[in-house]
C-alpha cells in the first residue's frame, strides 16, 4: 500500500476527511506527546513493539537489531513515539531509501487505541516523511480487504500487487505459512500467555528460524 506525498502536510490533512481528522485530534486532548528521533527513542519503541508482538503471538527481534539499523543508516532511519502521561503507548520505526519512506514496524498498546494513539502515530509519521522530502510513503503489505488493508486505504494509499514465486519439489503443494495455519495456533496461544520479559528473552533466538 503506497501513498504519494504532497510537498506540504496541508493538502493531505484536507484529503483524509473530517472523520480521520477527528480521530487524529482526539489523543491531543488526552494529553499525549509525540517525539521523533533515533537511538534516544529506541527503548520507548521497543517497549511497545515487544509487548505488541507478544500479544500477536510472534517472537520479537532483539533490540540490538534495531540499534544496528540506526547506526548504519543514521540519515535514513528514525523512530516516532507517542506517549500518554510519559508512558510509551505507540511507536514506529521508519526507514527511507531515495524518495521513499517505509514503515516496516509500528505498534500500539491496544487499550490506548480507544483514544486514537495509532491514528496520531501514523499522521505524525506521514508529516515526518513530508518534512524530510520523501515523495512516497510505503505502508507495507496487506491482504486485500483485511483490517490492515482498510486501515491503510483510509489514508489514501493505493494497492500495488506483490508476487511470490515458489520452487517446489515434485509432488509438493504450496505451504501455508500464514498465522491462520491451524498447526501454529497452539504455539501462538501459548506465546501470548507468557510474560513480556520472557518473550523478550526467548524471542530473538526463535525469530531467526521462522519463515
Amino acid at each position: 500500500m503506497e501513498l504519494l506525498l504532497p510537498d506540504d502536510p496541508a493538502p493531505l490533512w484536507s484529503d483524509i476527511g473530517s472523520k480521520l481528522r477527528a480521530q487524529i485530534k482526539r489523543p491531543r486532548r488526552e494529553g499525549v506527546t509525540v517525539d521523533a528521533g533515533g537511538a534516544n527513542l529506541l527503548a520507548a519503541f521497543y517497549s511497545v513493539f515487544a509487548r505488541n508482538m507478544r500479544d500477536l503471538g510472534t517472537p520479537v527481534y532483539p533490540k540490538r537489531f534495531f540499534l544496528r539499523i540506526l547506526e548504519l543508516f543514521p540519515d535514513q532511519a528514525f523512530i516516532v513515539t507517542v506517549k500518554h502521561r510519559g508512558r510509551p503507548v505507540a511507536a514506529a520505526f521508519l526507514l527511507g531509501w531515495q524518495d521513499r519512506l517505509e514503515i516496516p514496524w509500528a505498534s500500539s498498546i491496544r487499550e490506548y487505541n480507544r483514544i486514537g494513539v495509532n491514528m496520531l502515530l501514523y499522521w505524525e509519521a506521514l508529516c515526518a516523511a513530508i518534512e524530510r522530502g520523501y515523495r512516497c510513503f510505503d505502508f507495507g503489505r496487506s491482504s486485500v480487504d483485511s483490517g490492515t488493508y482498510r486501515f491503510k486505504r483510509q489514508w489514501g494509499a493505493r494497492p500495488v500487487p506483490l508476487y511470490w514465486y515458489y520452487w517446489l519439489p515434485p509432488g509438493k503443494s504450496l505451504p501455508n505459512l500464514t498465522p491462520d495455519n491451524p498447526k501454529y495456533q497452539l504455539a501462538i496461544r501459548l506465546w501470548q500467555r507468557l510474560p513480556v520479559a520472557v518473550t523478550n528473552l526467548l524471542g530473538p533466538s526463535l525469530v531467526k528460524n521462522l519463515p
